[in-house]
């Protein structure tokens, strides 16, 4: 323990008292802003009219695909499209070894063979 004096320790005690109060004033303060954050934003979110998220189908999109020869490589948003689930599903269907790994072209370049993946639907369409 430091050495003080009687003085010292009573500014001390006076200091870390104010703390105190100061600090749970902010606290309070803050929980308080927090509920006001909340009670707007579930006000708000109640006038919004909510729709079911659907995936939407860009025809588009999927005969562009089409038109790619097998040689050529694809990308998870058409692979995506291919085998009609989502990027995490690919990801973690790669991750158990149950469909294709990608070829690693760059630190954040993956892409797949389109012929590798047409494969891999053929192959589950028997299943």
């Amino acid at each position: 323990m430091i050495a003080m004096n009687k003085k010292e320790k009573e500014y001390l005690l006076y200091y870390l008292e104010q703390l105190s109060l100061k600090l749970r004033n902010n606290i309070s303060e803050m929980q308080q802003g927090l509920n006001h954050i909340a009670d707007i934003s579930k006000n708000i979110s109640q006038e919004i009219p909510t729709s079911p998220k659907v995936m939407t189908f860009d025809p588009l999109s999927t005969d562009k695909l089409a038109e790619k020869p097998p040689e050529c490589l694809i990308r998870i948003r058409e692979v995506c499209l291919l085998v009609s689930v989502s990027r995490s599903t690919i990801f973690r269907m790669v991750e158990e070894g149950s469909f294709p790994k990608p070829l690693n072209l760059g630190p954040r370049f993956k892409a797949w063979q389109k012929r590798t993946v047409v494969d891999w639907i053929i192959s589950h369409d028997d299943n």
